[in-house]
């Protein structure tokens, strides 16, 4: 019961509501485009109904917390020494980089109302929502790698493993130990 109380008492912390909820929209859309892809091949309208519903559930599950990310900036800022200027670019990007979530959303919306499958602009709708939304997963990811794993962005330097670190502690602790006259 400890264990509930604590989980609806951080679900009103917006930062930890952004933590849950950053990797829905990437997760969700991928989903969504790999499902659309094989209701198209097979030609299933039920199956694309639902993977375009998941695709603009996901591309609209995100938007919520991108406005929350100046709650969360201040204290992600002091969890991240070093990298809080990255962390504003971030976010400033990603904050400016909504209308791209809503394009993707309406362009499932366009799909599902027209049908995949009716013609040559239902076939080119459902390809540039697969297109847009094979972009905006890639997107996400960059976004999302940035500040949670400098290392992929071209920064090894900032992340420090933190076992090789005591390692290489324990190391130097044993070395003067040995060295030390008795």
């Amino acid at each position: 019961m400890d264990n509930l109380k604590l989980l609806f008492s951080n679900l009103g912390d917006p930062e930890y509501l952004r933590l849950l909820l950053e990797p829905v929209p990437i997760y969700g859309l991928m989903l969504g485009i790999i499902a659309f892809i094989a209701a198209f091949v097979f030609k299933e309208r039920k199956m694309q109904v639902g993977a375009l519903l998941l695709i603009m559930i996901s591309a609209t599950a995100g938007l919520p917390f991108l406005k929350e990310h100046s709650d969360t900036g201040i204290r992600a800022d002091k969890s991240h020494a070093g990298q809080s200027e990255q962390i504003a670019v971030q976010q400033k990007t990603q904050e400016e980089a909504q209308w791209a979530y809503l394009a993707v959303a309406g362009l499932a919306g366009v799909t599902l109302l027209m049908g995949a499958h009716k013609g040559m602009p239902g076939l080119i709708v459902g390809i540039t929502t697969i297109g847009a939304g094979t972009c905006l997963v890639i997107f996400g990811m960059a976004m999302h790698s940035q500040v949670h794993r400098p290392s992929f962005a071209g920064n090894p330097g900032k992340v420090k493993n933190p076992v090789a670190t005591q390692r290489q502690a324990l190391k130097a602790k044993a070395t003067a130990q040995i060295t030390e006259p008795r």
